[in-house]
């Protein structure tokens, strides 16, 4: 009886080990759908919207100057599909899909040794995932899919090298380096190391030599060919370092040693197999480090996707915001689990003014904010990640387009940032540069739409004018000027200063826009004369909430204006001002401090002016 168990469980086992290469590979495919089109669909979505791929020899020049063009292109290419993320997304995993494959013939694994052709997949998975806001600073043209194809082209290299006769091999690592260098980089030089590894007894000093000479020499030779390249980066050219100024972010590319290391170590295995003892290891071991390697990989894609919920949510407001669809970007700050990033904020309010409801609604939202979260030490600014499209909104056309092509500068052109820089020229009246952007925009595979549009408005611009989503901004920008001054990289800052010390009493929507800004530096003098000109200009018209909260609450502090005959709404203002105070005070006198105060309180004024005005301090802007 015990036989027949032990025989039964050898056979589950065999069964388990037989079909291990079709397990492994399902089980990567579905998980690489799920962290990327159910978890991530926002972020490819940004990840198009901030790519550019156009089929002209400017772009192409400009992607070949250095090691990698050619993939870096048909990169840049392919991110357009993420336009559509399960589309997108589809032809990545189809991409690991024929590299795992590859692998398994290159490499002859067979069984439970399928599973070390898993994890390069599994670390080039993760660095699609892993970026968070070097998504923002990043100058990989093309990342997204340039790294998986160019992978893809080592290991079907390597396994046409390893069919090959001895002798055939000398000539074959020769040309693969050399004409491999200029189009997979750094690649090039992995794949020379990996088939001088798999080589065997025969011609093995002389392929020794060609790799080793290979390596050494492919790289200089070619630093004399293009111009952009120094020497001391010919031999990593291409490889995914994130660079920022003096900072270098060793951690996001922690995937790619882990593929480096991953693909060496399976090229020993497979050089070394004879010399591997096969007793001693049951089946059972073998199939327990099989499934311990993919449960491991899997682990280690989710600890490496950035999921931080307002990253996505800035994302999604900042489309929102971008088409003009206001109530839908307040829909996402309705609720949240944390408190918002002050981009976030910001986007909120640009939307409450859109819709008139800026007086009635601002403090129905948290208007604190905090940082964004990063996993490193890299410095965010919003004037990279959405301060071209926040100036844009607020009127001030000129440093929109600045912020446009200083990043662009950076980081390389864009469809946003070329949408923006449309929209400003557009509205400035300047119709070459917008037909010229728009002629960019036409070249993209999903944006042409746009272009078109922007190109009909330049010809008929009595048609601006009927554009609903530009009527705000419009306005605004008809009385902010053209002056274009320093921001010093501080989006938010400047327009707090900008607004609540600039004046107007043309435009009711530009006075309004003051007045909150007023409101939001807690200056009282500033406040005052704007509250004052508002009331002026909306004679007869009920005055929003909010404004009655602050000069209810400034008329009690200071005692400089009378407020006495002013028409607060009793209930609304003066009983739960009432309230509001005297609930303060009883948690002070028991010794209850500031913070502990404005959490408990939160929830009955946490709507109130009053209540952002005492608890909302020491605000992070970025």
């Amino acid at each position: 009886m015990e036989k027949r168990k032990t025989a039964a469980r050898k056979d589950y086992l065999s069964i388990i080990d037989r079909w291990m290469p079709w397990t492994g590979g399902i089980v990567f495919a579905l998980l690489a759908g799920i962290m990327l089109v159910g978890q991530n669909s926002d972020y490819l979505l940004t990840v198009q919207e901030r790519s550019l791929f156009t089929p002209n020899e400017t772009f192409w020049n400009e992607i070949m100057a250095k090691p990698g063009g050619f993939f870096r292109w048909m990169g840049c290419y392919l991110t357009q599909y993420f336009y559509y993320p399960a589309v997108g997304s589809s032809m990545l995993i189809l991409i690991w899909i024929a590299t795992y494959g590859a692998t398994l013939k290159a490499f002859r694994l067979k069984k439970s040794a399928s599973t070390l052709a898993l994890i390069p997949l599994f670390a080039l998975l993760a660095s699609v995932i892993d970026l968070g806001y070097w998504l923002y600073y990043m100058k990989h043209a093309g990342y997204w899919f340039s790294e998986s194809l160019s992978f893809l082209i080592l290991i079907l290299s390597t396994w046409g090298y390893s069919r090959l006769r001895s002798w055939w091999k000398i000539p074959y690592l020769a040309a693969w380096a050399i004409a491999g260098y200029p189009l997979l980089g750094w690649y090039a030089l992995l794949g020379v190391a990996i088939m001088g590894i798999i080589t065997t007894k025969k011609c093995a000093k002389a392929i020794y030599g060609t790799a080793i000479a290979a390596i050494l020499f492919v790289p200089y030779g070619w630093y004399h060919y293009y111009t952009e390249m120094r020497i001391e980066d010919a031999w990593t050219s291409k490889f995914p370092l994130f660079q920022l100024d003096k900072y270098t972010s060793w951690i996001t590319s922690i995937p790619f040693f882990i593929l480096i290391a991953a693909t060496i170590l399976t090229a020993l295995i497979y050089r070394f197999k004879d010399r591997i003892p096969k007793k001693g290891v049951s089946p059972k071991q073998h199939v327990a480090m099989a499934l311990f390697a993919v449960i491991a990989g899997c682990t280690g894609v989710w600890m490496a996707n950035f999921d931080d919920y307002n990253y996505h949510t800035e994302m999604r407001m900042y489309r929102h915001v971008e088409k003009g669809e206001w109530m839908k970007a307040l829909e996402e700050v309705k609720e949240l689990p944390d408190a918002p990033t002050r981009q976030m904020v910001l986007l909120k309010n640009i939307a409450l003014m859109n819709i008139g409801k800026m007086g009635d609604r601002m403090y129905h939202y948290d208007n604190g904010g905090k940082l964004p979260h990063k996993r490193d030490e890299l410095t965010i600014h919003m004037a990279q990640t959405a301060a071209p499209l926040i100036y844009f909104q607020y009127g001030k056309l000129n440093f929109a387009t600045r912020w446009s092509i200083e990043n662009s500068v950076e980081t390389g052109f864009s469809v946003n940032n070329l949408k923006i820089l449309a929209y400003c020229a557009l509205l400035n009246g300047e119709w070459e540069a917008a037909d010229k952007y728009a002629s960019l925009l036409e070249q993209t595979t999903f944006h042409k739409e746009v272009g078109e549009e922007i190109k009909q408005w330049c010809k008929h611009p009595e048609q601006i004018e009927g554009i609903a989503r530009f009527k705000s901004l419009r306005e605004l920008h008809r009385h902010a000027g053209s002056t274009l001054d320093s921001d010093a990289g501080f989006c938010e800052i400047y327009l707090l200063h900008y607004f609540s010390k600039t004046s107007n009493i043309d435009s009711r929507l530009f006075q309004e826009v003051t007045l909150n800004h007023a409101m939001a530096s807690k200056d009282i003098q500033l406040f005052w004369p704007r509250f004052f000109q508002y009331a002026h200009l909306h004679q007869g018209e009920e005055m929003p909430i909010h404004y009655q909260e602050a000069a209810y609450l400034y008329g009690n502090l200071e005692k400089n204006v009378n407020i006495e005959k002013m028409p607060f709404d009793k209930k609304r203002i003066v009983d739960r001002y009432t309230q509001f105070n005297s609930t303060i005070q009883y948690y002070l006198k028991k010794g209850m401090n500031e913070q502990d105060i404005a959490e408990i309180t939160r929830s009955r004024f946490g709507n109130t002016f009053w209540w952002f005005y005492f608890f909302s301090n020491n605000v992070d802007t970025y």
